[in-house]
């Protein structure tokens, strides 16, 4: 494999994250820590467990933990206890976090259309199949290594 296809999915993510961090900042949000990600799932699938929220983001239960305590801590969600569970809580935005997760979302969706400039409909569909493809190696290679 040369270098080039080597490091293509690294390069790319970091080019993204190179895109992204300048409009993440200027909406106060601290940059990886993964808050973008939770107010965007938040946002689009409403309260949940924290442990659900986790899965989500592709974050463990205790990093996930601090995360939320500083993003409860800046106003942009809140913690219920959970009527189904004693010992978990339940995430929701506040007001002023749905308004960040919008602003959120939008960067994506923009980020997403810079990604796709100059694509036809069918290599999108092709990219999203193959990128689907490595996606499910990775997370079979997670699982095995959890196992272990």
């Amino acid at each position: 494999m040369d270098n080039s296809r080597e490091n293509a999915f690294f390069d790319i993510e970091m080019l993204r994250r190179r895109l992204v961090r300048p409009f993440l900042i200027d909406l106060g949000l601290t940059v990886g820590q993964g808050q973008p990600r939770i107010l965007r799932e938040l946002r689009e699938h409403g309260t949940m467990n924290q442990k659900e929220l986790a899965e989500l983001c592709f974050m463990d239960v205790t990093t996930m933990s601090r995360t939320l305590d500083r993003m409860e801590k800046d106003g942009l969600l809140k913690r219920e206890s959970n009527p189904a569970s004693r010992r978990s809580w339940n995430v929701l935005l506040t007001d002023y976090g749905a308004q960040k997760a919008d602003e959120v979302i939008k960067i994506f969706k923009w980020t997403d259309k810079v990604i796709y400039n100059g694509f036809s409909e069918d290599e999108i569909k092709t990219l999203t199949i193959l990128t689907d493809k490595v996606q499910d190696n990775l997370w079979e290679a997670v699982k095995n290594e959890e196992q272990k």
